[in-house]
């Protein structure tokens, strides 16, 4: 009971000290590492296929940056704390200025533990996680394997349109 009440004191902190509301759910970067550069909108068949690429958070990055689908350098993120085995941030700007944020987490569905369970059960149901009393909006890839949370401060059509292009192409990897 006592490593219960331990754990959940350090995650509070831990989620304290970063900006889980705005998607960033254990970020280790400073604002210096966002890009600026601009991703480059594709047509709606990716350029990369998917048999090109590992089935592993990896391969999953080559594919949707080899498609425009995100830019700039990831930043590897505090898994664990949404209970996934490891996970990537990606800022850029799409029709803006460091607009878009995404966030890529890879899953060993054999492998769950309780908090990880309780995440995708979240986002299965509701297409959102509980963390720190905030809801997190994500979506889950077809294979189960894969979370990914998508915001764009844009509200054009053309940013819903590339919105809805890179979600179709994340729940489609691997599955």
């Amino acid at each position: 009971m006592k490593k219960i009440w331990i754990l959940a004191a350090a995650a509070a902190l831990l989620m304290t000290a970063t900006a889980c509301g705005a998607g960033d759910v254990g970020g280790v970067s400073s604002q210096s590492s966002a890009t600026s550069s601009e991703a480059v909108p594709s047509s709606s068949a990716p350029a990369v296929s998917q048999d090109s690429v590992e089935d592993n958070l990896q391969g999953l990055q080559k594919y949707l940056t080899g498609n425009g689908a995100v830019s700039g350098e990831p930043t590897k993120m505090r898994a664990d704390v949404i209970g996934a085995k490891s996970g990537v941030r990606y800022q850029f700007s799409f029709n803006g200025k460091n607009n878009v944020t995404a966030e890529f987490y890879e899953y060993d569905p054999d492998s769950l533990n309780d908090t990880a369970k309780q995440v995708l059960d979240g986002v299965k149901s509701n297409g959102k996680f509980s963390l720190m009393g905030q809801q997190v909006g994500a979506v889950l890839s077809d294979s189960g394997k894969y979370l990914m949370i998508y915001q764009d401060t844009v509200a054009k059509d053309e940013n819903k349109a590339n919105t809805d292009k890179v979600t179709k192409w994340f729940k489609g990897f691997k599955s």
